[in-house]
């Protein structure tokens, strides 16, 4: 732009170089001619003065521009170069504390402090380091938000399910959890939120999980409940009761594990929030890793590997007493003439009587296997569809995830940055 001043020299500094108090180094590169090909995207960043002033940068002193620029595009406003560095918001946070120093290479590949570079450097209010942690805090949000819209779009089709099952009369506990969801979606829609909104996600979480360690006992005690010999109906009746008991459980479950992620693309969205968030994503990742939710195979499992046993126990022992019947027809009669036949009746009565009994214990494994399958099936579609796992696998990565920035250094202190467009 025509107010960009040039700097001196600038044209022979190929690297600029930020360096903290500890040791590390931030190298922002100058972008050649052979790269302005790239067809990506690139938003500029505004920061308020003050916020630059101070280092202290919030979701309302940071504004991003809605139109895209090319690299090239970008590089025409750039008189003193353009300069790109790949970093993440873990390592970029390091630098944010003002405590930096900026030097620059020249084209020989030569350190040099400040070398005609001053006025972009510690003689100015403003260090790069902060911008550039502004891109970088931007990039965050944009990441947030993007990943908040994924969950919700996940989070549909609860209701529903949800829906089908008051019919059980659970009423208030399954309200409960349509309230959660829905209080939870309208969070990560909002532009801007704040720690009220961090709180009320939590509380929504707390309700998940209150509900889920009620149905997780509840379980338990049908589960035991199961190990008692009843009959066939009792059973059926207490298996129903317990396919209703995991799916609440499930669902409770899956929507802790939402909670947890519309926290973390929250706070993203606040900014500014780096360490908090690594740590949010490692607990993340753990309870998923625990979670019912996860295990709903194994529990289904579970329950089924119970009364399958008990069944194809009950079915050796049924044909065994068949097969006698069948040897028995056979046997010597005890009568003789027409006293035989009665007999002869009678066995085969027994041995039809053993015979129907087997086959009833036929259906019912049948019918028992079906049920496994079918609930075993509806979960693991249920999962598939609701894609909390690579959701979560790409945002426990993502305070690691490196990223593009694109920094102008001007001698009017505008210092101006651009960051990839990731939604476009």
């Amino acid at each position: 732009m025509s107010e960009d001043k040039m700097i001196k020299n600038s044209n022979e500094i190929s690297e600029i170089v930020v360096s903290n108090t500890i040791g590390d180094e931030l190298c922002l590169e100058k972008v050649t001619d052979n790269k302005l090909e790239t067809k990506k995207k690139y938003r500029e960043v505004f920061v308020s003065d003050l916020s630059l002033m101070t280092g202290n940068i919030s979701q309302a002193a940071l504004q991003v521009a809605n139109q895209g620029m090319t690299l090239a595009q970008v590089a025409k406003q750039a008189p003193n170069g353009l300069f790109t560095a790949t970093a993440n918001p873990a390592n970029l946070s390091k630098f944010a504390n003002g405590t930096t120093t900026t030097m620059v290479r020249d084209s020989a590949g030569r350190l040099v402090e400040h070398a005609g570079f001053a006025e972009v450097g510690l003689n100015v209010t403003v260090n790069p380091a902060i911008i550039l942690s502004a891109g970088m805090q931007v990039m965050s949000a944009i990441s947030g938000t993007i990943y908040l819209h994924k969950i919700n779009a996940q989070m549909k089709d609860m209701d529903a399910k949800l829906g089908k099952l008051l019919n059980f009369h659970h009423d208030i506990n399954i309200g409960r959890l349509i309230a959660a969801r829905k209080g939870l979606y309208e969070i990560a829609n909002r532009d801007f939120v704040d720690t009220v909104d961090l709180s009320a996600v939590r509380n929504y979480k707390k309700t998940a999980d209150e509900i889920h360690e009620e149905y997780a006992y509840r379980l338990k005690r049908q589960k035991r409940e199961l190990h008692i010999k009843i009959d066939t109906k009792a059973e059926k009746e207490l298996l129903l009761e317990i396919n209703f008991t995991m799916t609440i459980a499930f669902e409770a479950s899956k929507l802790s594990l939402f909670a947890e992620l519309i926290e973390i693309g929250t706070r993203m969205k606040i900014g500014g929030q780096i360490e908090m968030i690594n740590g949010l994503t490692k607990q993340l990742k753990q309870n998923y890793d625990q979670s019912f939710y996860h295990h709903i195979d194994l529990e289904v499992e579970r329950v089924y590997s119970m009364i399958q046993q008990r069944s194809s126990n009950e079915l050796i022992d049924k044909k065994i007493k068949f097969e006698e019947t069948l040897d028995e027809l056979t046997d010597n009669y005890s009568s003789r003439g027409w006293g035989i036949l009665p007999e002869i009746v009678m066995r085969m009565a027994v041995a039809g009587k053993a015979k129907i009994n087997v086959n009833k214990v036929n259906k019912k494994v049948e019918s028992e296997n079906k049920n496994f399958s079918t609930l075993k099936t509806g979960m693991k579609q249920s999962k598939e569809s609701d894609g909390i796992d690579h959701i979560i696998d790409e945002i426990v990565e993502l305070p690691y995830k490196e990223k593009e920035i694109l920094y102008i250094p001007t001698e009017n202190k505008k210092q101006r940055i651009f960051v990839v467009v990731e939604d476009e």
